[in-house]
């Protein structure tokens, strides 16, 4: 399509100041061929006779009218410096080194906005209401740079939501003068033409053909012109990159003091394109021609290498974080199970402390009461005597005093008592009989051994336990049992350290032999002597030196109300001691349940 400019075209010759001396060069400003109303052709006429008067006919031509095609061809081959066209034609070669200088306004004042926009035209029996109702019909232009006649059209079809490539069947231009669109239009050769509002009016009101044979349409305002589209900035004077900067100065200001044309029309240096600069962008030309949204395949063509990049980054971070957060996991895992654990082992050890404690406090007063009464009856017999002598000799008269009498009687009296109080204790111990139930020994050795590591931090000590295979069974109590298999190991464990044994060791074995089960304790200690082996079986002393040796009583008491047998040797190899208890077997034919082996590993540390 083609838009022309006003039949004006302006040459201006320029000084260009040399060394030597002043000289004269040719600088034209050209004013191309366009559809302009009659008021402004009027003011672009005065202006070129103000200008050739200004500076002279030595300074300045005007060349014949051109098309915008024409016009560009000169400014791109440099052919002219300044030239006054639409805003809209001027701000599409910026990327050219087009400048604009001033802006036409079009009355004194300066209030009126150099503004106008286009107007569509149809035949007057087309009926058009909506922007719609254009879709699909034929559209022919003049030129495809013309700004009004074909630019703003196109822009203001995209600013309604239709793509301008795809809204008409066909676009054709004409290249020639505006008033040939019309004629295209009344004779059918066109659905729809645009062009700009004033000149539409100024055509209409000439030609009556086309006033009875034409229809604007779609007209949204009427001032400053009809229109059908927003409006935007018309004429402006503009500036080539060939152009000479100080006749510019010259040039823009002799144009400010031009007189107002019919006291009205007049050049501006104020001027906003901003509205331009968006039309460019929405259709994506001029400046914006490579202005468009990015799709996400074209940023991945363009940018894959960085792309691929940090996805590298992103999936390497992802994997750290996920590598990450699954060893905390577990290592969290671990150490719930760890305290866990530690607060299952503390109970437990808690509670065989407690179990310990309590069988350990039964068993010692049984020993006890036992010790009671076999020691207290000789004194007390005794006593019981020597009260009875003195009761003889008073019978004889040797004493006459009535008090020692009744003294002596208290005495009877009293010691009577007491030998029925340690007779009562005896009776209690002989009438308390073990709750046994048939056990694996190898299970109830292991237990004790389990708690006996609970009680005591075995770090520097060995404990190795051999079992027996035939899993032999007794009639046991397990606690008490236990009890006794603990106080051997505490006792065994005292001494080593009493004696400062270096690589401290414990040996526990279990076997059967065809009536009886036994089980061996042997310690890694010193050397005994005869004197102090002698010692230790007859009075069950300790060999610690601050013991009392009342834990091998104890073991001995529990062994015996087990019917079992207990007593203390050399080690076969002659370092250290070893206790042996020796049980009967549970006869099966009591036919009792046999309590569970609750088997424990007792390794060796």
């Amino acid at each position: 399509m083609e838009i022309f400019m006003p039949k004006i075209l302006l040459l201006l010759l320029l000084p260009l100041a040399l060394l030597s001396g002043p000289a004269q060069a040719t600088y034209v400003v050209s004013l191309g061929t366009g559809a302009m109303s009659s008021n402004e052709q009027e003011f672009f006429e005065a202006t070129k006779n103000y200008l050739e008067q200004k500076f002279g006919t030595n300074e300045i031509q005007f060349m014949q009218p051109v098309s915008l095609t024409h016009l560009k061809k000169l400014i791109e081959e440099k052919k002219i410096e300044y030239f006054i066209s639409s805003a809209g034609f001027a701000r599409s070669l910026s990327q050219d080194g087009v400048r604009e200088l001033l802006i036409y306004a079009p009355t004194k004042k300066g209030t009126d906005r150099n503004e106008l926009g286009s107007v569509f035209l149809t035949r007057q029996e087309m009926t058009v209401r909506t922007l719609a109702d254009l879709k699909g019909k034929r559209f022919t232009s003049n030129n495809p740079e013309a700004f009004f006649s074909h630019i703003v059209p196109l822009a203001e079809i995209s600013y309604a939501g239709y793509d301008p490539k795809k809204f008409f069947s066909s676009v054709s231009f004409l290249n020639k003068n505006p008033e040939d669109l019309l004629q295209a239009l009344i004779d059918g050769r066109t659905d729809v033409v645009a062009l700009p509002g004033c000149y539409w009016e100024t055509l209409s009101a000439q030609n009556k053909e086309i006033r009875e044979k034409v229809n604007p349409v779609l007209v949204s305002s009427t001032s400053p012109c009809t229109s059908s589209t927003r409006t935007f900035p018309n004429w402006t004077l503009s500036s080539t990159k060939n152009s000479d900067a100080a006749f510019t100065r010259k040039l823009v200001t002799a144009l400010l003091e031009m007189p107002f044309s019919k006291g009205t029309a007049s050049w501006s240096v104020q001027m906003d394109l901003s509205s331009i600069d968006g039309l460019f962008k929405e259709l994506k030309i001029g400046h914006f021609s490579d202005y468009r949204p990015w799709t996400l395949k074209e940023m991945l063509q363009k940018y894959s290498f960085a792309v691929l990049l940090f996805a590298v980054f992103l999936l390497g971070l992802l994997s750290l974080t996920l590598f990450l957060y699954l060893k905390l996991k577990r290592r969290s895992e671990q150490l719930v199970a760890t305290l866990r654990a530690k607060i299952k082992t503390d109970r437990a050890m808690k509670e065989a402390e407690a179990r310990l404690m309590a069988l350990q406090k039964i068993s010692t007063i049984d020993h006890m009461s036992s010790m009671i009464a076999h020691e207290l009856p000789q004194p007390l017999g005794a006593v019981q005597a020597y009260a009875e002598g003195l009761l003889r000799a008073q019978n004889k008269q040797a004493l006459d005093s009535q008090t020692l009498t009744e003294m002596l009687i208290k005495i009877i009296f009293q010691t009577k008592k007491v030998e029925d109080i340690v007779n009562s204790v005896r009776n209690y111990a002989k009438e308390r009989k073990l709750k046994k139930t048939p056990s694996k020994v190898n299970g109830t050795v292991a237990e004790a051994i389990q708690d006996f590591r609970f009680a005591f931090h075995c770090d520097n000590l060995a404990i190795n336990f051999f079992r027996s295979n035939a899993e032999p069974v007794c009639s046991l109590s397990p606690l008490e049992f236990e009890l006794a298999i603990y106080n051997l190991l505490k006792n065994a464990k005292e001494a080593l350290e009493a004696q400062n044994v270096k690589n401290p060791e414990i040996t526990l074995a279990v076997n059967e032999d065809k009536d009886s089960c036994r089980i061996a304790i042997a310690d890694n200690g010193s050397k005994v002597s005869d004197d102090e082996l002698q010692r230790i079986q007859v009075s069950m002393s300790s060999r610690k030196s601050a013991g009392l040796g009342i834990g091998l009583s104890i073991v001995r008491s529990i062994i015996q109300n087990h019917g079992g047998k207990f007593s203390i040797k050399r080690t076969e190899l002659g370092s250290g001691i070893t206790c042996e208890i020796t049980l009967p077997l549970f006869k099966a034919e009591h036919s009792q349940e046999i309590k569970p082996d609750r088997t424990i590993e007792a390794h060796t540390k």
